[in-house]
C-alpha cells in the first residue's frame, strides 16, 4: 500500500493516540520515509521492545501506522511498517467537538516528548568527561523572540522557515552527522483587534 501525501486523522481512537508521547515519536521517526520493523523502532528510540511493539500495534490498530512488507530472515518474519501518510493532520473544529481536554494532550505533547528529549541530554552530559560548556557552545541554540506581524508577514516567515528545514531534512546519517532536535512554535500574543488588548509589554529579544 502506498503511502498518501495527506491524511486527516477523524477517529477518536486515532486521536488518543496522538496524545501519548511514546506513539507520537513513533510517527516522528519515519520523517526519512523510511519503513521500519518494531525491533528497528525500538533501537532507534533506545526503548524496550516489547512495550514498544504495543505502541506499534496501537498504531496500526487506529490506522496511523501500516504494514508495508514482511521479510523472512531464517526461522523469523520481520514486518515492516510506515506511516499511512507523510503528513499527518487534525482538524481543529473535529478536536474541539470531541473534547477539549483531548485537544490539550495532543497540542501538549510535542512540548511533554521535547522536554524528555532535552534532560535526557542534559543528564547524558553531566554523567559523562564531556567539558559540559563547550559541548553546549557546539551543539545547543537557544532563541526566543517577540515580533509584530502582519497575516501575509507571519504566512512568508512559516514558508521561509519550512524550506529551510527542508533543505536539511533530507541528509542521512553518515559522515560523523549527529541527530538533532529541532522544535519552534509561532502562536499570537495579542488578539486580531489590537483594541482588546490593553496591555503594550516591550518585548524582549533572548539568544544564546
Amino acid at each position: 500500500m502506498a503511502m498518501k501525501e495527506f491524511f486527516n486523522v477523524t477517529d477518536p481512537e486515532a486521536l488518543k493516540s496522538l496524545a501519548i508521547p511514546e506513539r507520537v515519536k513513533i510517527l516522528e521517526l519515519f520523517e526519512d520515509l523510511e519503513p521500519r520493523t518494531a525491533k528497528q523502532i525500538a533501537t532507534e528510540l533506545g526503548e524496550n521492545a516489547a512495550r514498544l511493539h504495543y505502541h506499534v500495534k496501537e498504531l496500526v490498530r487506529v490506522g496511523l501506522l501500516q504494514q508495508v512488507d514482511t521479510r523472512v530472515k531464517g526461522s523469523i518474519v520481520e514486518k515492516y511498517y510506515e506511516p499511512v501518510a507523510k503528513v499527518i493532520q487534525v482538524k481543529l473544529r473535529l478536536m474541539i467537538e470531541e473534547n477539549a481536554q483531548q485537544l490539550s494532550d495532543i497540542m501538549f505533547t510535542p512540548f511533554r516528548t521535547t522536554e524528555k528529549d532535552l534532560v535526557r541530554t542534559l543528564n547524558r552530559f553531566v554523567a559523562s568527561d564531556v567539558d559540559v560548556r563547550k559541548e553546549y557552545k557546539d551543539t545547543f541554540a537557544y532563541n526566543l523572540t517577540e515580533f509584530y506581524l502582519s497575516q501575509e508577514e507571519r504566512n512568508e516567515l512559516v514558508a521561509e522557515i519550512s524550506d529551510l528545514l527542508q533543505k536539511y531534512k533530507g541528509l542521512k546519517n553518515e559522515n560523523g552527522r549527529r541527530k538533532f532536535k529541532f522544535f519552534d512554535v509561532l502562536f499570537p500574543v495579542t488578539p486580531p483587534d489590537p483594541s482588546e488588548d490593553d496591555e503594550d509589554d516591550d518585548f524582549e529579544d533572548n539568544e544564546a
